[in-house]
């Protein structure tokens, strides 16, 4: 073999390989969006002062606030688009809520009023809950695993508050400070 031929052999092999680093690439892509465990999945968050305002993707049961004169007028119905429910997925499988303790304090602090978080995620293998309950109304940590918990719940709340449902309910009648 001469040097040419070597060449074309090298790059050849070298072409065959990135062919198929990138076909396993795309193939972990493809089963993420499409991963059978993701049809399954269905989570609650229950958020703010007192734990007033929640969500349950399973029923779609959208609620703004409890603590007003007509609680039922802060009650509608939404269901996630598909996007943000695949965007939802990845931020809850990243969290990997199997790995926190079922009462969590992220290590955010206390505040008067305190702020409680709490999350169900439900997928074909069961139920997770994490409750952080009487924290600060802050969403900071210290604590990178507390920062992770506060900023999923964080991302999965603006993503509700800027939905046309949310909008379209009255205002609060109290606020905390």
């Amino acid at each position: 073999m001469n040097k040419k031929d070597i060449i074309a052999v090298l790059a050849l092999a070298l072409c065959t390989v990135l062919c198929i680093v990138c076909a396993s690439a795309l193939s972990r892509d493809k089963k993420t969006e499409n991963d059978p465990a993701q049809e399954d999945f269905s989570f609650a968050l229950t958020w703010g002062c007192y734990g007033i305002s929640s969500y349950d993707s399973a029923t779609g049961k959208l609620v703004k606030t409890t603590d007003a004169t007509h609680p039922e007028d802060y009650v509608t119905e939404y269901r996630l688009t598909e996007a943000e429910r695949r965007q939802i997925w990845k931020l809850l499988q990243k969290l990997d809520a199997g790995s926190y303790p079922e009462e969590y304090d992220p290590g955010n602090g206390m505040s008067k009023p305190p702020m409680s978080l709490v999350l169900t995620v439900r997928t074909a293998e069961g139920e997770k809950t994490i409750a952080a309950r009487g924290i600060a109304a802050s969403y900071e940590s210290q604590d990178p695993k507390g920062q992770e918990f506060l900023n999923a719940c964080r991302t999965i709340e603006e993503l509700l508050y800027g939905t046309e449902a949310w909008k379209a309910l009255p205002d609060y009648e109290h606020y905390y400070a």
